[in-house]
């Protein structure tokens, strides 16, 4: 059989071949044509279908879009027919609306309150063109008077009393042009103002005298006074604008319903295509199992293609190949004469030949220039890494993955630098420390890297990775060293309080041995407070080891206070009585009831402490205006020395004697009501007792409606968590809000966004940048614009206060809503005032 195969024809085995494959396309093109026409079937119902609906939302659209451009060329008619004319044919507009909606109630009230809108505008601009000409007559007229009594003035007739009195009424005359020519309502009544206080004051001599009646002949000329006229003008125009903005408002609920009448199409053609995709997945696997015959027969059809081209081609590949591998004198023997493209590969080859030599030379040369970089870049000890202008990683030295704990095998392909970072363990310290010219990361290990960045003169950039982990532990080696010695300071106190309590658990169970079933509950009752006692006590010294961890909670302040009565009572001797004075409304905060908790019993131990024999402490948590709770514990102890009281927050002061305190107790309070939101107050006078006061903000509940606002605000925050939520607060507040998490981009935005109202910035950005930068670039660039420095230490000013009063304000991280929603509001009103002051 394969003998007979071999005695056919090149011609006839290609020519069966061509047409085995002629048959198979025409099957194919059978079973695809007859899918395609049941598939253009099926559209063409749905088209039938759909395409009146959408013809008439986009008709809705259309007649909208119509509504709120023409609207506003109702302002410039003059003539009364020609914008009765006008105002007929929006209105016709709007009935053909109305009539396309049909009983739609989701159109109907709109296109009513459009309606409305319209005759509103066409009622306050019929009146203008007279109101407007009436004025500018008057104003003329004015003009006129003006320049006849500055004639008068500067002419020698007349005594001085004269020229005197005709100077007064230029002036009487420019201050009645003023008002013709206001923009403003406010500005028309300072004008009106000053020409009645004036006109008081004017005395005139009985030859002049005629011309102040000359004033009040033209002022009076129009249908009205030209005050009145003026007023009316103003007021009117005021209308129109609020007319026009409220047919804008509903022409784009027209155009948002047209939008999901045609979005409602799209989801039916979405189905649709959705069915004929399955109709066309069948047909598909009719048409591949012949596409794979179709394959299977042009496969053997390309084997058997002239071996002359198959050996000559391999011929020619391998000399290609050895020419690759670096025999830059391989050489062909040509089997082949002819000039066929045969023929033209082998005089293609000798040509690749001699240029890769050339470029052989060329990059020996190369080569050597490269050296003495080359062996720098590898042998030096830090990472370096050269990026693009794109900021993607050009060349890096093994170090760069050394340091960052990367494998070899770690992708660099077009990654920028701190996408080469996040492959690693490191992340950047976001700690609020301003550390000028680098950053530092760490991973969990405990490396720190500072990594700091270069601009090159041709836009691309260096960076050099330095470790700094051994600088690093030392450093936290000699403060642990530090606060252990100072721990131990403590040793005495801890010792004391604790055999307080023991003392008092073993009491306690000794009188349980012989208590009633009545009585064991209070003496249970004292255990537990006693090791609650014991456990706050514990707190006391890891709040001080290590910062507080805080886990907050809405509580109501003076329950809480309420239910620590017993505990406060065993805590105290029994000679200093204790009284609670508490607000008879509830009032909530949100903090850690154990920390305040600790800080209420602190407190009292220390006042108990600071009274000598029989005392009085008191307790009592009060309002303070709408946003915050007074927490006051004072007792009529010994009180303090002035240096004492300036002292009293700072770790490890104490003024007990034989060093028996630990200073510790305040210092964590005053810690716990910062890191909560809140304040501590110290009142004190020497044998006269001591007040302690601390104010915490009150919660306010989530259905407290916060200020609306509007504009462009701008959120910069090198924290991008921080950032999106700042802005996501914004945003519920009514602004329109930009993002940036870099200096440069928040450089970028202010210069590119208009009307930039309000400005968020932290105060540390990256790289040793500034926010204060930013808010003195949006106050010159934005007039109006408001600014709002945050940060977790703010500085102890407020920055161009006296550059610009009123328009810059602090505000200390976390940022929560209605903090912001309050700074804002208190921004405006200040720079309201300043401008009034102005």
């Amino acid at each position: 059989m394969f003998g007979r195969l071999d005695n056919l024809s090149v011609r006839f085995r290609l020519s069966a071949a061509i047409v085995i494959l002629c048959v198979v396309a025409l099957v194919i093109s059978a079973i695809s044509l007859l899918t395609l026409r049941n598939a253009e079937n099926w559209l063409e119902t749905i088209h039938r279908e759909t395409l009146a609906e959408v013809s008439s939302a986009l008709e809705l659209s259309r007649g909208a879009a119509n509504l709120a451009t023409a609207a506003p060329f109702l302002l410039t008619v003059q003539l009364p027919f020609q914008l009765q004319v006008e105002a007929d044919q929006i209105v016709q507009t709007i009935a053909d609306l109305e009539a396309m909606a049909g009983n739609d109630a989701s159109l109907a009230l709109p296109l009513a309150r459009m309606r409305a809108a319209i005759s509103n505008l066409v009622r306050v601009s019929s009146p203008q063109s007279t109101l407007q000409a009436d004025i500018t007559r008057i104003d003329r007229d004015l003009v006129r008077l003006q320049s006849r009594f500055t004639r008068q003035a500067n002419s020698g007739d007349g005594s001085l009393a004269e020229r005197l009195a005709r100077a007064q009424l230029m002036q009487l005359t420019s201050a009645a042009q003023s008002v013709a020519r206001a923009n403003a309502l406010i500005e028309v009544g300072e004008f009106s103002r000053q020409f009645t206080n004036g006109r008081k004051a004017v005395t005139l001599p009985d030859t002049v005298a005629a011309g102040l009646a000359e004033i009040d002949a033209v002022l009076a000329s129009g249908s009205a006074h030209l005050f009145v006229l003026q007023h009316q003008a103003l007021t009117a125009a005021l209308d129109a604008e609020n007319a026009l903005f409220r047919i804008r408002q509903l022409s784009d609920q027209v155009t948002s319903y047209a939008a999901q009448k045609v979005e409602d199409a799209e989801e039916r053609l979405r189905l649709a295509r959705t069915q004929t995709t399955q109709n066309l997945a069948i047909a598909q696997q009719a048409v591949t199992i012949l596409a794979l015959f179709s394959a299977v027969v042009a496969i053997l059809s390309a084997l058997f293609v002239s071996r002359y081209v198959a050996v000559n081609l391999r011929l020619i590949a391998n000399g290609m190949h050895r020419l690759a591998a670096g025999d830059h004198k391989s050489d062909l023997i040509r089997n082949t004469q002819s000039q066929d493209e045969i023929g033209q590969l082998f005089d293609a080859f000798g040509v690749f030949r001699d240029n890769a030599q050339k470029l052989e030379r060329r990059t020996a040369e190369i080569r050597r220039q490269n050296t003495l970089f080359a062996n720098v870049f590898r042998n030096i000890k830090d990472g370096v890494a050269i990026l693009s202008q794109a900021g993607t990683i050009e060349a890096e030295n093994g170090k760069v993955r050394e340091l960052l704990r990367l494998p070899d095998t770690a992708a660099t392909q077009g990654m920028s630098m701190q996408d080469r970072i996040a492959q690693s363990a490191f992340s950047r310290q976001t700690d609020g420390v301003d550390r000028a010219g680098f950053d530092e990361y760490v991973d969990a290990a405990g490396h720190v890297l500072e990594i700091r960045q270069s601009q090159l003169p041709d836009g691309r950039s260096v960076w050099l990775l330095s470790e700094t982990t051994e600088r690093k532990r030392i450093d936290e080696r000699l403060e642990e060293i530090r606060r252990v010695e100072t721990l131990g300071k403590v040793t005495g106190e801890v010792a004391h309080d604790f055999g307080n309590i023991l003392s008092t658990i073993s009491g306690n169970l000794h009188l349980l041995e012989t208590a009633s079933a009545s009585a064991a509950p209070a003496h249970l009752n004292r255990i537990r407070t006693a090791v609650d006692l014991g456990v706050s006590l514990t707190e006391r010294l890891v709040a001080f080891a290590r910062k507080q961890h805080l886990e907050p909670e809405v509580i109501e302040i003076g329950a809480l206070v309420e239910g620590m009565v017993d505990l406060l009572s065993i805590a105290l001797p029994e000679e200093i009585s204790l009284t609670l004075d508490l607000s008879p409304a509830p009032v909530s905060v949100r903090l850690d009831p154990g920390q305040l908790e600790s800080a209420i019993l602190n407190l009292c131990v220390n006042a108990g402490q600071a009274i000598s024999g029989a005392g009085h402490i008191a307790i009592a948590v009060y309002r303070e205006g709408d946003q915050q709770v007074i927490l006051s514990i004072s007792d009529d102890g010994a009180g303090m020395t002035p240096e004492t009281k300036r002292r009293a927050s700072e770790p490890f002061y104490s003024a007990r004697p034989n060093g028996d305190g630990t200073g510790l107790g305040l210092s964590m309070v005053y810690g716990f009501v910062a890191q909560s939101g809140g304040s501590m107050q110290i009142e004190s006078e020497l044998g006269a007792g001591t007040q302690i006061i601390l104010r915490f903000p009150i919660h306010q509940s989530a259905s407290a409606e916060l200020p609306r606002f509007s504009g462009r605000a701008l959120v910069v925050d090198d924290t991008a968590n921080a950032a999106v939520s700042v802005a996501a607060t914004l945003a519920g507040l009514g602004f329109d809000t930009l993002t940036a998490t870099q200096f440069g981009q928040g450089r970028d935005l202010i210069e590119n966004t208009p009307d930039l109202a309000l400005i968020l910035t932290d105060l540390n950005l990256d790289h040793g940048q500034s926010g204060v930068e930013l808010i003195a670039q949006t106050l010159e660039l934005h007039p109006g614009s408001l600014a709002i420095l945050m940060s977790s230490r703010l500085p102890e000013t407020v920055p161009f206060q006296a550059q610009y009063p009123g328009r810059v304000a602090m505000l200390a991280k976390p940022i929560v809503g209605d903090q912001l929603a309050d700074a804002v509001t208190a921004l405006e009103q200040a720079d309201k005032d300043s401008l009034g002051a102005e």
